[in-house]
């Protein structure tokens, strides 16, 4: 049996498993499936984020616009009582250098 046709045969045990309110041991012996199957396939399907059929749900996203602010303010750095006024399309290089000189004064 392929990967895939295994685990659709699991999803469907699991949920027919679920749907008749049985311990895990008393489904198994009524459908003679081994119990470490049955178990492994529950941690597997519900720990990974895979839900059977019975609990999928479908999620509908909200529409979001999204305007761009022009309002930027300009950062000021102070370093040795000399202030840089710093607009949001800078020259990170030429920030960089000028730093590093304004901190040999």
């Amino acid at each position: 049996m392929k990967l895939e046709e295994n685990r659709e045969v699991w999803i469907r045990r699991v949920e027919e498993f679920k749907a008749s309110n049985l311990s895990q041991v008393a489904w198994c012996r009524e459908n003679g499936i081994n119990v470490g199957g049955l178990r492994y396939w529950l941690r597997k399907l519900n720990g990974s984020g895979i839900s059977t059929k019975e609990s999928l749900s479908v999620v509908e996203f909200a529409s979001v616009s999204i305007t761009e602010d022009n309002s930027f303010s300009p950062i000021e750095i102070e370093i040795n009582n000399v202030k840089l006024s710093i607009t949001n399309n800078y020259d990170e290089i030429l920030l960089l250098k000028l730093i590093n000189s304004l901190r040999k004064i």
